[in-house]
């Protein structure tokens, strides 16, 4: 009853909706003894209509070393660079508008960074442009610093979209990897989302695959979204990071075909198909679970290990 009461008031607007869903994920972790509780609420358009989709992450207390291996959160004071932190939140606050009013399409816009929400080609963004790409250039060693140290969450995470106007794709990356174990889910969200247009425009640029494949099993679907997202762009095009998958990241992609997130579903299948060879259907749980078996027994057979079942 509680659960509908608050996704009733979430549907309305209702500002009480944000306390409720507080409390609802304290209740379950002190009732379950969870390391951590939290709900995710991810809309996606399907071919009728705007789906939501609400999940509850959970986090055993057995299971936080593997799944929540993240940085102690940094507690340095860090003065805004030539004001481009405010710079950017005026930007976010115009272009948010401007996508509710349907006069701006969020990620097909170009620009002179690396990745690009919303792009400059409206009026009204279009002033930023300059500011960003002339101004980190600038301040790159500030706004690294903001990023690795800055104790203001929503300052790292503006710091990790602002450094993507470096425009250069190879040092851009190498900024955000450190990011994707930051203690705070929205620091960790932008810097994946930068690493996801870098890993599908700029195939040249090596990425390190073991600190993507830990994300997928990070604790809020924001991370494992983005996370497979990534894994599948670096598989297309690198055999030996398709092998390191099948070595290490099927257990998790089995456990994102099986699960209900339309986006983590598609993106698993994609990879699963690329590192199997095989085109059992996204429905299919139990062929893909097969095949993981097999590979899991034949491998075990040249090693001497123990097979593991997918759960």
């Amino acid at each position: 009853k509680e659960l509908d009461t608050w996704i009733g008031k979430g549907l309305s607007g209702d500002e009480t909706a944000m306390q409720m869903e507080t409390k609802l994920a304290d209740e379950i972790k002190k009732k379950f003894d969870f390391a951590y509780a939290d709900w995710t609420v991810m809309q996606f358009f399907e071919s009728t209509d705007l789906a939501i989709h609400i999940t509850l992450d959970v986090v055993e207390k057995s299971d936080v070393a593997k799944r929540m291996p993240f940085k102690a959160a940094p507690m340095t004071t860090i003065k805004d660079p030539d004001g481009l932190l405010a710079a950017w939140r005026q930007y976010e606050e115009i272009a948010l508008d401007l996508v509710d009013k349907g006069e701006v399409n969020p990620d097909t816009e170009k620009c002179s960074a690396v990745h690009c929400p919303f792009g400059h080609s409206h009026k009204k963004l279009k002033p930023f442009e300059k500011i960003f790409s002339e101004g980190v250039k600038k301040n790159e060693k500030a706004l690294t610093e903001v990023l690795n140290s800055s104790k203001v969450m929503d300052d790292r995470a503006s710091a990790a979209y602002l450094l993507a106007y470096l425009n250069e794709a190879e040092k851009v990356a190498a900024l955000m990897i450190p990011a994707i174990k930051d203690p705070e889910p929205l620091v960790r969200n932008n810097a994946l989302r930068v690493l996801g247009d870098i890993a599908e425009k700029n195939k040249e640029v090596i990425l390190p695959i073991k600190p993507i494949l830990e994300a997928l099993e990070f604790p809020r679907s924001s991370d494992r979204s983005k996370a497979v997202f990534l894994a599948m762009m670096m598989a297309s095009g690198s055999q030996q990071v398709r092998d390191e998958i099948l070595k290490t990241g099927v257990p998790s992609l089995l456990s994102m075909l099986k699960g209900n997130q339309p986006d983590q579903r598609d993106f698993s299948h994609n990879i699963l198909r690329k590192i199997s060879g095989k085109d059992f259907p996204s429905s299919d749980y139990l062929a893909w679970s097969g095949w993981f078996q097999k590979v899991s027994r034949e491998r075990a057979l040249t090693s001497g290990q123990p097979t593991k079942s997918p759960q």
